[in-house]
């Protein structure tokens, strides 16, 4: 069986997607395309811009966004007016015209490329999906396996543990869904190993399910990411019996040299928790730099393969993003067809038997 461990689907993300407004949806939206590797280009010329609009000078919070009536277009990009000037960034894949990604476009996909299921991610700037995912995964049971999605900065509050409960008992999602870097995003300054939210973390682990964690410091400093990635290694001690996937893995353009990465004994050490599996998707990280099939990217998947082993490692394409850069099929080849080092029984743990095990209660 070949699961993918991180897909998406969504509505149109032109609108609300079940924000409070579509003002607050795209307050989101805003923020993601500040890490967005695609160029900035200016709307009527299509010269690719260094001018930076969309954050103020002096933070990554909500509070430093830029006012720049950032609006949805067409065929994947957004665009924003800065200083009496039009810009835009391509965000979704081109092919998606109206910025929808369908349950049942993910299904063709998977069948297309020979997938057996995947796993639904989420985030904030695709909207509050919760109940999009649930329909989904009714219509799609043996495809699909949905993670629920909370807000992480109000995790200390009783509203989301009851938010959560509903989302796995009463929608029948399957694993939590979280974004660590939601909460310096809204001007929280505690980390995620601070007992303010054990409440909510002693309720996830009665409940039994997954975390697939997305720790994405708002701020690109190393020194800052590795103070997060170091609360995140206490979190991983504290609860050793709650089964974590790492989305993404290492956040490695933190630690890049050049054409090297220099990855950091205090970062792999996070990583050496055994009730961790780390995603592998570099595509989508460096498919703006890279060209398929990625050959850069093998020698940190055979130091991931040597300092963890394949029983913790789990292939994700980040379905449909991943086309701004390859193929759905070339983003499991570059690992399935060209990592010789990986015998056959590692890449079945890597392509699915890792991440089908977790669900398995």
């Amino acid at each position: 069986m070949i699961i993918d461990s991180h897909a998406h689907i969504f509505p149109p993300m032109s609108g609300a997607s079940g924000h409070s407004s579509d003002a607050e949806h795209m307050k989101y939206i805003q923020h993601m395309l500040m890490f967005n590797g695609q160029p900035v280009r200016d709307t009527e010329s299509g010269e690719i811009l260094n001018e930076q609009s969309l954050v103020t000078p002096g933070g990554f919070s909500f509070d430093y966004l830029s006012d720049v009536n950032i609006y949805a277009s067409d065929h994947g990009k957004f665009n924003w007016f800065y200083n009496s000037k039009n810009y835009y960034r391509q965000y979704l894949p081109p092919t998606l015209a109206n910025l929808e990604a369908t349950p049942e476009l993910m299904i063709a996909q998977m069948d297309y490329v020979g997938i057996d299921k995947a796993v639904l991610q989420t985030g904030h700037s695709y909207g509050k999906l919760n109940k999009y995912i649930k329909k989904a995964i009714d219509k799609f049971p043996d495809r699909f396996w949905g993670l629920a999605m909370i807000d992480e900065w109000k995790s200390d509050q009783y509203s989301e543990i009851e938010n959560l409960e509903i989302a796995i008992k009463e929608d029948g999602l399957n694993g939590l869904w979280y974004q660590s870097g939601t909460l310096r995003m809204h001007g929280r300054d505690e980390l995620v190993d601070d007992e303010i939210f054990f409440k909510f973390w002693d309720r996830v682990r009665k409940l039994n399910i997954p975390v697939f964690w997305m720790l994405t410091s708002v701020n690109p400093n190393k020194e800052v990411y590795l103070n997060e990635l170091n609360a995140f290694t206490n979190w991983l001690k504290k609860y050793d019996d709650i089964q974590v996937v790492f989305t993404h893995g290492l956040s490695l353009s933190t630690f890049s040299n050049g054409d090297k990465f220099e990855i950091p004994d205090e970062a792999w050490k996070a990583l050496d928790s055994q009730n961790l599996i780390s995603e592998i998707l570099f595509p989508i990280a460096f498919g703006q730099s890279w060209d398929y099939p990625f050959k850069e990217s093998y020698s940190v998947i055979k130091e991931y393969y040597q300092r963890l082993g394949s029983d913790r490692l789990a292939w994700g394409s980040d379905m449909p993003n991943v086309e701004r850069y390859c193929t759905y099929k070339q983003s499991i080849d570059y690992i399935r067809k060209y990592c010789n080092f990986l015998s056959v029984q590692d890449k079945n743990k890597i392509f699915g038997d890792n991440i089908y095990k977790l669900f398995q209660k």
